[in-house]
């Protein structure tokens, strides 16, 4: 994390809610899609949308990219792409409660990775947030008993490698021109998914496109990739990776409230009171932090 001072540092955050809900809207856009074409073309198209959105604005920075940029970038890719495509097998061999929860698990990744590579023990409010998180979870997935398949390892590796991308783009994203590395990233995804694709037979485009498919394509493209993947690339740097997964874990929050204006379903209780504690685990440190100050300014005065 670069050093910031605290109104640097609420805008980042601010700006990585808006990730999450970029993340969070492509859910219910992409499930009508995915119900007609298979799921790999889908993100394949995706990807390669986004990329050929990003190639106007980053075309010049392209052909006179260093190559520590373009390595960080293909490394980042891999990483986020592999992320991916964990979760798409997984989630074919397990059941989408599991994956929902299963997943969420990259905040218990970010917590200790985060804590080995300072040399440090979490703290208590580290703690407590991450314990919020998984228990809004849990109840968001619905999760009664939890029997570990192959689909669940699969899930699990997929937290995990999305835990080891956070922490890369927190060292190396503010060494190289963020547009740049985004696209790059992009475009690293487009290729595995293009690889995936070519290694199950399917087909790389639709013989015929609806307006579910284009729909989704766009939104997923300019919101969920293009703005979201880049804000990611910015401004994650100006916080800790901790918060950072804490705020990115209001996807599944997001993503039931878009549902319910998009596909017009409705909120469960234990919807509605796992996105309640998701939101605690995200606002208890800053809470915490908050009431230490005071205590030790009042203790000092007296």
């Amino acid at each position: 994390m670069e050093k910031v001072n605290a109104r640097q540092r609420w805008l980042a955050e601010g700006l990585l809610v808006c990730v999450a809900a970029g993340w969070g809207i492509g859910f219910p856009v992409m499930k009508s899609a995915v119900d007609v074409y298979p799921v790999l073309m889908v993100l394949f198209l995706r990807f390669l949308l986004s990329t050929l959105l990003m190639l106007p604005l980053t075309g010049k920075k392209l052909l006179r990219v260093q190559r520590s940029t373009l390595m960080t970038g293909v490394l980042l890719g891999t990483l986020l792409g592999a992320t991916y495509l964990l979760l798409i097998f997984g989630l074919q061999q397990t059941s989408a409660a599991s994956t929902g929860f299963l997943a969420g698990l990259n905040v218990i990744w970010v917590l200790l990775l985060a804590a080995l590579l300072a040399g440090r023990f979490p703290g208590a409010d580290a703690w407590l947030a991450t314990g919020c998180a998984l228990l809004g979870l849990a109840l968001m997935s619905d999760i009664s008993s939890l029997q570990l398949r192959q689909g669940d390892l699969l899930v699990i590796a997929g937290s995990f490698f999305s835990a080891l991308h956070i922490l890369a783009l927190d060292r190396w994203s503010g060494r190289h021109d963020t547009l740049t590395l985004t696209v790059i990233q992009i475009a690293t995804m487009t290729v595995m998914m293009l690889l995936a694709l070519l290694g199950t037979g399917q087909p790389l485009f639709p013989d015929h496109v609806d307006t579910s498919l284009l729909t989704a394509l766009l939104i997923t493209a300019v919101f969920s990739t293009v703005f979201a993947f880049w804000v990611q690339t910015h401004y994650q740097r100006f916080t800790t990776p901790t918060r950072a997964i804490l705020i990115y874990n209001l996807d599944p929050v997001f993503s039931a409230l878009f549902a319910v204006w998009l596909l017009h379903e409705t909120l469960s209780d234990n919807v509605v009171t796992g996105g309640a504690f998701i939101l605690l685990g995200m606002c208890l440190p800053g809470v915490l932090s908050t009431f230490v100050q005071r205590y030790r300014v009042r203790k000092v005065a007296n």
